[in-house]
């Protein structure tokens, strides 16, 4: 399968909020997504769509400030999963990263979400904390993971 990334327009929100719905248990709003969209100095929202279809199977929104940045959100629609797009999704962040002369990539996750990381141990973040209870609707701690670029 092969992705375009581009950056998200307003017509992608609902979609994209429609991901966030099946995907988080404290999902965005499309008011909260369309503030990543629509700043494009400190902040961005991008989607990943398969090329043939046209279809929207997964984005991220990456916050960035100097040489560090941090994924706010990564999520992958539900039929497309097991499929490399987070991967994918992972790398289109380091380039544009690199592009930014951004070195330091950081994140936070629910402790018990296992495939996501798998996922970034796998792409070589590192375990830097935890922030007991930091979640709620479930209370879960969440990993801060951090990469060098």
């Amino acid at each position: 399968m092969e992705l375009v990334f581009a950056r998200a327009q307003q017509e992608d929100l609902e979609k994209i909020a429609a991901i966030e719905q099946v995907s988080f248990p404290d999902p965005w709003s499309v008011d909260s997504l369309w503030t990543f969209a629509s700043d494009d100095t400190v902040r961005t929202l991008v989607t990943a769509k398969e090329k043939e279809s046209g279809d929207l199977v997964g984005y991220y929104a990456l916050q960035y400030v100097l040489d560090e940045a941090e994924i706010a959100i990564l999520a992958v629609a539900v039929k497309y999963r097991r499929q490399g797009v987070g991967r994918e999704l992972i790398d289109e962040i380091k380039s544009f990263c690199k592009r930014k002369k951004i070195t330091t990539l950081h994140l936070e996750v629910r402790s018990e979400n296992e495939a996501a990381i798998h996922l970034y141990r796998a792409m070589g973040f590192e375990e830097v904390g935890r922030r007991r209870d930091y979640y709620e609707k479930p209370i879960d701690d969440a990993i801060l993971f951090s990469l060098s670029i």
